[in-house]
């Protein structure tokens, strides 16, 4: 009841807080444009972040002359380990304060976190159980632990920070062949941004 109640609060504050940044910007003009659409919402974002976190989505509809707006923050929950914030698309999956941290400025991420998190464990999903630990995703990889039958996701290591000989454990054969939907492999390896050593051309021998 306390979490309702705290989400509620939540929830009015942030509508609260776009509505007067809508009005700022916009005041009651009629016809807003794409650019200026884009432009609002990627400033109100990052400013929402910064101010309530980064686990909260912000929809505003700009047919309406006044302002109306869906907020949802995620829920979460306090746990031995820290918090913990649960997915918006995978019910048995939570994230740690640690990897939202970690993600955001490794991907340089400031919108909400946990929509882009959930996008990529799309992915990573798929590669369960080929790196005990482990989940293998386009943008780095994530580090779990299951608890009580739920997945843990602990932290994000983007690919910058992966040795070569990491790149080729964690993106071996299996692991592209699960991602193969023509982004990632290429049918010319010196277009493709990872090329596997037995994909190296051959050098001529020296005579």
């Amino acid at each position: 009841m306390a979490d309702d109640k705290h989400f509620a609060f939540k929830k009015h504050q942030i509508e609260a807080y776009l509505k007067k940044e809508y009005q700022k910007h916009f005041g009651r003009s009629g016809r807003i444009s794409i650019r200026k659409r884009q432009r609002f919402m990627d400033r109100v974002t990052q400013k929402v972040a910064r101010k309530f976190g980064k686990d909260v989505l912000c929809l505003v509809d700009f047919n309406k002359h006044g302002f109306v707006t869906l907020v949802s923050p995620s829920h979460s929950e306090s746990t031995d380990k820290g918090k913990l914030y649960k997915s918006f698309t995978h019910p048995q999956l939570a994230y740690t304060t640690h990897c939202i941290d970690r993600f955001s400025e490794r991907t340089q991420t400031t919108e909400n976190c946990i929509i882009t998190l959930d996008g990529y464990l799309e992915e990573g999903l798929l590669t369960f159980g080929h790196h005990e630990g482990y989940l293998v995703s386009s943008a780095g990889v994530f580090a779990y632990e299951i608890d009580d039958g739920r997945l843990i996701i602990k932290t994000f290591i983007n690919l910058d920070l992966l040795s070569d000989t990491q790149v080729r454990e964690f993106y071996g054969h299996d692991v592209l062949a699960l991602m193969a939907t023509g982004e990632y492999i290429s049918e010319d390896s010196m277009d493709s941004d990872i090329i596997l050593a037995d994909e190296l051309p051959q050098s001529t021998p020296k005579m």
